[in-house]
């Protein structure tokens, strides 16, 4: 869409994609991205769903000097310890959605939580900065529950364990058909709406609430994006991603977008001139505009994208679900190591 939107072209060339899919296996992943510099001799790859497959590549475009653009996976690693001045993340770090959400249900759910998450490293991952930021605050974590990953398989153990808890609310990560499987057996056990549940805004966004259905509402959650917030940018975005799909947006959409305007801003910039790595990733590292999550720009410490995170509160818009934002936390920058979480 974004391509589309400045015909096609960026710094004076014309945008040519070459596209595969990651799949499911690193090693597969990385022959692909091998073969997509060395023998289509593109100039930056960028997308990326799984942290697996980001850690799997980022060793060969650090080694080889090519830009990455990370439009999705979130592994803390990847803008901590293991960045990279050729790579850069559009999305989110896994860190950043949920840090906030500590103090906040903190001073607005309860005192007591038990966190639930798929045991697998963005599991880890998010559970580690809400922990972190809730403890902060003052608050206890009675249990944590870690389910099987990539197939939570039957969810009753694990409501059941959740049900038999001594705690003021749930804090969860889930996405995609795991978040589905959750959220429903979360009602089907009559826990919604009676006992909190709270967590990453993946656990209840925009791909999964139809699914969901009202089992969702009531569901409080963090991310960089709402259908609703209230900007220019977002309800053009939202109106024609609709008229091209027939369905809402979601964050991934947005994500897409966003990373599609980082690429023709930076090659503007640099008038088309690839070659000159130094200055192109100076570029990428200097862009900013305001999109539709709000003001997007690229931290220098980090390469990981600077951005508004909004508390979200499930309600019924019309005759759908949507998630309205309760809060905006302002800008949220990951802090580059582990020292939050």
């Amino acid at each position: 869409m974004y391509f589309e939107s400045v015909g096609n072209t960026a710094g004076g060339r014309k945008i040519e994609l070459v596209t595969d899919d990651e799949g499911e296996k690193p090693d597969e992943a990385l022959k692909k991205a091998r073969k997509m510099v060395e023998q289509d001799q593109v100039d930056l790859v960028a997308g990326i769903v799984s942290s697996g497959v980001a850690a799997a590549v980022r060793g060969f475009f650090d080694e080889t000097q090519s830009v990455l653009i990370i439009a999705n996976a979130g592994a803390n690693a990847l803008t901590r310890a293991a960045k990279s001045k050729y790579i850069f993340r559009t999305s989110f770090s896994n860190w950043q959605p949920n840090w906030p959400m500590g103090a906040w249900a903190y001073e607005n759910v309860g005192k007591k939580a038990l966190i639930s998450v798929p045991d697998y490293g963005a599991g880890a991952d998010m559970l580690k900065a809400f922990e972190f930021a809730f403890k902060a605050a003052g608050g206890t974590v009675v249990e944590k529950q870690l389910t099987p990953f990539p197939n939570m398989g039957d969810p009753a153990p694990f409501i059941t364990q959740i049900s038999n808890a001594k705690v003021d609310f749930v804090y969860a990560f889930y996405s995609g058909a795991a978040a589905t499987t959750f959220v429903k057996a979360y009602g089907s056990f009559g826990l919604a709406g009676k006992l909190p549940l709270v967590g990453a805004g993946f656990l209840v966004e925009q791909d999964v609430l139809p699914s969901q259905g009202d089992a969702a509402l009531g569901v409080k959650s963090g991310l960089h994006w709402a259908l609703t917030l209230d900007n220019a940018v977002n309800k053009k975005f939202v109106d024609d991603f609709k008229k091209r799909t027939t369905k809402e947006a979601n964050v991934f959409a947005v994500q897409g977008y966003d990373t599609a305007r980082l690429i023709v801003d930076s090659v503007n910039a640099v008038q088309g001139n690839t070659k000159d790595k130094a200055k192109w990733i100076e570029a990428i590292g200097g862009v900013s505009f305001d999109g539709p999550r709000g003001k997007f720009k690229m931290d220098p410490k980090t390469n990981n994208v600077v951005q508004s995170i909004y508390a979200r509160d499930v309600k019924k818009v019309g005759d759908t679900l949507q998630n309205v934002v309760v809060k905006n936390f302002g800008e949220i920058a990951d802090p580059g190591d582990d020292s939050k979480g």
